[in-house]
């Protein structure tokens, strides 16, 4: 399952790592349209997610829930502030994997949300609900020109896996580590 899906960039890596997404949740219209034209296989659920969780719930046998919650509260391009709307909804994607229970699942967002003290108790609430649902679960704050992406951009990932399968290590994430793609090397042809 596939929350706050975009127009689905994160699910063609969810693809490419043999995964079939099974379902997507998204809220803007233009990204829905973009999303049915990249994934049109896939059950889309448009609208607000806390208007669909029923339904987004209701799909069975999910090895994966992934996701990008709005990051506009968490951004220090934005107003950093924890009671944003949109920063409520990390808890939920924790509410989607509380319910469909899958084997594991990936969370997204800006690094400040796994930096900043400001935010300390939002991510000690995501980590204690995660693990009181049964996961171990990794923080890392990764950049993506360290794994072929021309743009430095740092994210947080919350990654979790049913216990009792050990929490995934960073040396698991970083064996997967490029040389940073310049400029010349991603545009030039």
């Amino acid at each position: 399952i596939s929350l706050f899906a975009g127009a689905g960039g994160m699910d063609v890596g969810a693809v490419n790592a043999g995964f079939s997404v099974v379902g997507a949740s998204e809220l803007d219209k233009h990204a829905c349209a973009t999303y049915r034209q990249n994934h049109p296989d896939t059950l889309l659920f448009e609208g607000d997610i806390n208007e669909q969780i029923q339904d987004v719930c209701q799909l069975k046998d999910v090895d994966l829930v992934i996701g990008g919650p709005p990051c506009q509260g968490f951004s220090v391009a934005g107003k950093m502030d924890v009671n944003d709307p949109r920063s409520q909804l990390v808890f939920s994607f924790c509410e989607v994997v509380e319910r469909v229970n899958p084997r594991a699942f990936i969370m997204e967002n800006v690094k400040a949300l796994g930096a900043l003290e400001k935010f300390k108790n939002v991510r000690e609430e995501i980590l204690r609900r995660m693990e009181l649902a049964g996961y171990s679960v990794s923080v890392f704050i990764l950049n993506a020109k360290e794994f072929g992406v021309p743009q430095s951009r740092e994210r947080v990932f919350f990654i979790g896996v049913e216990k009792p399968i050990p929490p995934v290590k960073l040396s698991s994430v970083m064996k997967y580590r490029k040389t940073a793609v310049t400029l010349r090397e991603a545009i030039s042809h």
